[in-house]
């Protein structure tokens, strides 16, 4: 403390940029205010601040100039998403540095996030052709012939995430109440293994699911078929442990490419549903607990998506309003 109200403690030890974002994300991981996985992102928004010089800088040397030079020459090669969470990170340290009086200025004042020349990939649901055509692929396979057929359709009538399906234990089943209880996901360790998490991606996705219908008679023909597997999980690999997402969205990548539709993913199938609830007039407040979004903005893109459909669906009902009312013919 002496040493930090002297102004010597970031000389004498020398600190660097990375240094202390990273025991920043730890400090975090360890008050239990973020979880592994969110740790894991973390630390790779970091590794991309480490393969430049502004990483082995002192960070009391740092100036808002430094910042913003580095920050520029991401725009050719990151995606806006990316450039964010560095900018975030590099917001998060210098608040922290200068509130906690280790630098007399916080050079992140004057810094602007760039924005990122990359072309963005916009994110898409199936039309519905296309999954009438993958929900009739899937209705005449059995599972032998495809073993994640029960993983899609439940993406695509419930809207989970592929890591929360890939975790589901037999026991969150509840046929009785026709609910999924929903509290945990898969996710990579620091060493790069799959485990599975002990809560979901976000405080917001603890949640339980109405069970579809039509999924009702998939899960009971799931579970029949993994009787045997000792390991409880609804979907095990083959030798009873976590099935690799990175497989389920290939062979879904596959199955997709001999029926004619591309640019659809694992996570696409989520979006699929969610624009179906959309589509259908499910409110975004329903739909934001269904999904298990954390913020209201994240549903309402999906109802942006959709707007030119519900303003015609809109639209048609005020035409029949006026011909009911004989105010046209």
């Amino acid at each position: 403390m002496y040493e930090r109200d002297a102004n010597k403690y970031l000389n004498n030890y020398k600190i660097n940029l990375t240094a202390f974002m990273k025991s920043r994300a730890l400090v975090k991981l360890n008050s239990n205010n973020i979880g592994e996985a969110q740790y894991n992102r973390i630390c790779n928004t970091i590794r991309h601040i480490e393969r430049s010089d502004i990483s082995r800088m002192s960070v009391k040397k740092i100036k808002d100039i430094d910042i913003q030079t580095f920050l520029n020459s991401l725009i050719n090669d990151y995606s806006d998403s990316t450039i964010s969470k560095i900018y975030g990170e590099f917001k998060q340290v210098f608040y922290y540095l200068y509130y906690s009086g280790f630098i007399k200025i916080n050079p992140m004042i004057g810094v602007i996030k760039p924005k990122s020349m990359k072309k963005s990939t916009k994110r898409r649901a199936m039309t519905l052709d296309e999954e009438r055509k993958f929900i009739e692929f899937l209705k005449t396979t059995n599972i032998d012939e495809c073993k994640y057929k029960n993983i899609f359709l439940i993406q695509l009538f419930m809207g989970l995430r592929i890591g929360e399906v890939l975790a589901l234990t037999i026991d969150d089943i509840d046929f009785q109440n026709n609910l999924i209880k929903i509290d945990k996901t898969l996710t990579i360790d620091g060493n790069g293994k799959i485990v599975c998490g002990n809560k979901p991606k976000t405080n917001a996705g603890y949640r339980n699911v109405p069970l579809h219908s039509k999924i009702t008679k998939q899960l009971k023909e799931q579970i029949k078929y993994e009787r045997s597997n000792k390991s409880n999980l609804l979907f095990p690999n083959s030798k009873n442990g976590y099935i690799d997402a990175k497989r389920v969205n290939y062979k879904l990548v596959s199955i997709l490419k001999d029926l004619g539709i591309s640019g659809i993913s694992t996570h696409s199938l989520r979006y699929t549903f969610a624009t179906r609830c959309a589509e259908c007039g499910m409110s975004d407040i329903v739909l934001k607990e269904i999904m298990g979004h954390y913020e209201i903005e994240l549903t309402k893109n999906i109802y942006i998506d959709v707007q030119d459909k519900l303003e015609q669906k809109e639209i048609n009902k005020f035409e029949k309003y006026l011909q009911k009312e004989k105010l046209v013919k």
